[in-house]
């Protein structure tokens, strides 16, 4: 089940252009950090790596200034420190009004 998964993932990446793919909000894109765990630790820990992704890497995010750095609290209420976000929503992002927490 493993190989299944890491191809499938292999193919995602030939047949969908960079281009035309969802932008993650991670450094390590979803489907690179998916391929690397299950590479590494199995297909169980992959689907599980999925799931969490799946369910974090999604609009309705926020991104606070802290004293010391930035943070993205997910639409779930996750926070994920600043060197596991993806430096476009650093450098480009402006607080709107509207924004939930």
């Amino acid at each position: 089940m493993r190989y299944l998964l890491l191809i499938t993932i292999r193919l995602y990446w030939k047949l969908i252009p960079a281009s035309r793919r969802k932008r993650c909000l991670f450094k390590e894109s979803c489907s690179h950090y998916v391929y690397n765990i299950t590479k590494a630790k199995g297909f169980i820990t992959g689907v599980s790596a999925l799931h969490y992704r799946y369910k974090h890497c999604r609009s309705g995010y926020t991104i606070l200034q802290v004293p010391s750095q930035k943070i993205l609290v997910s639409s779930n209420n996750i926070v994920f420190q600043e060197e596991e976000i993806h430096p476009r929503l650093l450098n480009n992002h402006e607080p709107l009004q509207n924004e939930r927490l």
